[in-house]
């Protein structure tokens, strides 16, 4: 449920409001100024909500909803209650995450007119902190830090000298930022380490010599970085982030590994160190790629694949050792005929 001790209730919108942000065509007959109060699930809304209709497993939900609205496709339309106003979308789901952008926002209590720093807060004298930030209890910022405008930063948070966080950031509690430069819009998430030594060393006559490393980190704008991810720091070059990238919890990405705009990396998922990953890749959960590699541009691969080659671009794979994914999938039916064989 929706509890409003989290999150905050910003405003309602008419419906005429809502067809105009969805790109969609007012329905017939329909008062364009009534007011729509929420958004709420199926079997939760009432005769002032929204809903939206997106998986077939709540097929038989849809029929008993009291929305006034439904979000749905329009071959599904026809299930709808009589009483239920279909708006027909095509990708319900990301109409609803726009919507859901409207109608809520994470609850902080804050005044983003000026900016707050917590007396509980340790700010070195050398750091410069934007317009409208908020600064929480225990954070401490280093020397040379820049904090750009609009920014929020939680309670434990740890930024090193010299790091940089753009416009608009929202920092969870207990991350820990260092020798990184990161673009506006970045939402970072609870336990997060960005930008430390990575695990890089050569075996010398008299036992392990750790290789010091000496690059950043560099973040594009509009990244989120999961919860309890580590990304290690450059050795010499820098690790990349692009734009628009999204990771999930628990990734791991070494050093010097590049990812390109728009990928989408789920969780504990690991990346060697100097690979780079091109743009608009998707990652499922729990893929191991191997260091020094090439991913190309849109390259799909499947959950738990092991990654052990340069992959072209457009390519869907799977398995470990990774290969194409229908080639996989072939393997797997012919083992397990195999296996039924007396």
């Amino acid at each position: 449920m929706i509890d409003t001790s989290f999150y905050e209730k910003r405003k309602t919108l008419t419906l005429s409001k809502i067809c105009e942000m969805l790109s969609i065509q007012m329905p017939d007959q329909c008062d364009p100024d009534f007011i729509v109060q929420d958004i709420a699930r199926l079997d939760q809304a009432s005769d002032s909500d929204i809903t939206f209709f997106h998986n077939t497993k709540y097929i038989d939900e849809l029929s008993k909803t009291r929305a006034f609205a439904c979000l749905i496709q329009s071959k599904y339309s026809s299930l709808l209650p009589r009483h239920t106003l279909p708006l027909i979308v095509d990708d319900p789901y990301l109409s609803l995450a726009i919507l859901l952008h409207e109608f809520y926002a994470i609850k902080v209590n804050r005044d983003r007119s000026q900016t707050y720093i917590s007396e509980k807060a340790s700010v070195s004298k050398g750091s410069v902190i934007g317009s409208g930030c908020y600064i929480s209890d225990f954070v401490s910022i280093g020397y040379g830090v820049i904090i750009k405008d609009g920014s929020f930063i939680g309670p434990n948070v740890s930024i090193l000298h010299g790091v940089e966080i753009g416009k608009n950031a929202y920092v969870e509690p207990n991350v820990t930022i260092s020798f990184a430069k990161i673009g506006d819009d970045a939402y970072i998430k609870a336990g997060a380490r960005i930008g430390q030594q990575g695990f890089g060393f050569q075996i010398g006559k008299s036992g392990l010599v750790d290789v010091l490393q000496i690059g950043r980190v560099i973040i594009g704008n509009n990244v989120q970085i999961g919860a309890n991810c580590t990304i290690d720091r450059g050795s010499m070059d820098d690790t990349i982030i692009g734009n628009n990238v999204r990771i999930d919890d628990m990734v791991h990405l070494a050093h010097n590994v590049s990812i390109g705009d728009y990928c989408v990396i789920a969780a504990q998922t690991g990346i060697a160190g100097s690979t780079t990953l091109g743009k608009a890749c998707m990652l499922g959960g729990q893929v191991g790629i191997v260091g020094h590699l090439t991913i190309g541009d849109k390259v799909s691969i499947a959950a738990q694949s092991g990654v052990m080659q340069n992959v072209e671009g457009g390519q869907r794979i799977a398995g470990s050792p990774a290969m194409n994914a229908f080639a996989w999938q072939r393997m797997n039916v012919i083992v397990r005929s195999l296996a039924k064989k007396k």
